[in-house]
């Protein structure tokens, strides 16, 4: 029988094309289970989970003009978490699946590949991997809700295609930022931090300044970075911000539905004070993340991936182009990323086996030192992700959101 295929969202055409063999777009969730974990129950659990997610039942695999999604019906790989965390993923660990899924002790790790979905779908998965798992371990029923997702390409749905002209180019390629990284302070191997606090606690801290938490722990990163660098900026701060564009276009995607903004720190600053700091972020939050710049972004993703001189081009000369365009152009744009998933949920049954759940996002030596935030069971973690061999901007910061 033929095996189905699906295609890529047109955002995520670019990521096996940057893909290397040390350098791959993923990100990672874990949980802390109350009991040490069973590995084959965990594999069951993905088993039964996947038949609800068509394209995460795949591998990628090259198409004439792009890659794409293959349906796989290997059998789940689960393994012992003896990988460096956020490394690109390899076959003998998941059998093509795009994700790989590992256990040690009492946690379950999951990270996946962006090509496939987002930070929300990715959640939803690791969540409804979880709750089966709780099912099987603890037999009991507890039942995996019916998501209503679809293939569709929410992109393609919303975005309009625009002139070349009318695309701001400059805006993606941008200037030269802040570096964190300097020759001799990287780390083969990346470090994950992390600090739980009271999400009720940080939301008052918001509150107070008259932010939402995002803003809040975004001002209060950028304030760490600036307390640890030599003043005035010689380069403008660039914050990347993942949006998930579901707030703004309604849409029950399998795939990726999220786009980047900046939040910059403009050249030359001199000052760090956390409430001007604070008031500059919510005034770039508020400007930049509405629908009608969302609506822009859009249109510039579907725009760009459906020039004929891109989407015609045979991946066999597309894949070295797209190589040799990023190694000429290859710059620092953004000082760090930083992205918020929300709230975490599980079923009041299964939550109570599980204790903590975190968010780590990959790093490279453009961006080695990014932010991952998650909520869960009133608990608010921050996690880092540092390929940094200096430690004082994780340490300035969390004693700043502690403080």
């Amino acid at each position: 029988m033929k095996k189905k295929t699906y295609p890529l969202d047109i955002s995520a055409l670019a990521y096996p094309l940057i893909k290397t063999r040390t350098a791959q777009s993923v990100f990672r969730l874990t949980a802390t289970m109350d009991k040490v974990v069973d590995p084959d129950a965990l594999a069951r659990s993905v088993e039964d989970v996947l038949l609800r997610y068509p394209n995460f039942k795949s591998k990628v695999v090259c198409g004439f003009f792009w890659h794409k999604l293959r349906e796989n019906d290997a059998p789940i790989r689960v393994k012992q978490d003896e990988r460096p965390p956020l490394q690109p993923l390899r076959k003998e660990d998941t059998a093509d699946y795009p994700f790989r899924i590992a256990y040690n002790e009492n946690e379950i790790v999951f990270e996946m590949f962006h090509a496939v979905t987002d930070g929300n779908v990715g959640g939803a998965f690791f969540s409804d991997i979880l709750t089966r798992y709780v099912e099987m371990t603890e037999d009991t029923s507890i039942g995996i809700p019916d998501r209503g997702l679809s293939m569709t390409d929410a992109f393609l749905r919303y975005g309009r295609k625009m002139k070349l002209r009318e695309m701001s180019v400059k805006r993606y390629n941008g200037e030269k930022v802040h570096p964190l990284g300097q020759r001799g302070n990287y780390e083969k191997i990346p470090r994950l931090f992390y600090e739980e606090m009271a999400l009720a606690h940080l939301k008052r801290k918001a509150a107070e300044a008259d932010v939402t938490l995002t803003e809040y722990v975004t001002a209060t990163y950028i304030t760490a970075i600036l307390s640890c660098a030599s003043l005035p900026l010689k380069r403008p701060l660039a914050l990347f911000i993942p949006v998930d564009l579901r707030r703004f276009f309604p849409s029950d995607t399998y795939q990726n539905f999220t786009c980047f903004e900046r939040i910059v720190i403009p050249k030359g600053t001199a000052r760090v004070s956390l409430p001007d700091i604070l008031a500059e972020v919510k005034k770039q939050f508020r400007e930049k993340i509405t629908k009608e710049r969302m609506q822009r972004n859009l249109d510039d993703v579907v725009t760009c991936f459906s020039l004929p001189v891109i989407s015609c081009v045979p991946l066999f000369v597309k894949s070295p182009c797209f190589r040799l365009v990023k190694m000429l152009m290859n710059k620092v744009r953004q000082t760090a990323i930083f992205s918020n998933v929300g709230i975490f949920r599980l079923p009041p049954e299964a939550e109570r086996h599980v204790t903590a759940v975190r968010l780590f996002l990959n790093v490279n030596r453009n961006s080695p030192l990014n932010i991952g935030l998650i909520s869960y069971a009133g608990k608010c973690t921050v996690s880092l992700t540092s390929k940094l061999k200096n430690t004082d901007i994780p340490a300035k910061f969390f004693e700043l959101l502690r403080s």
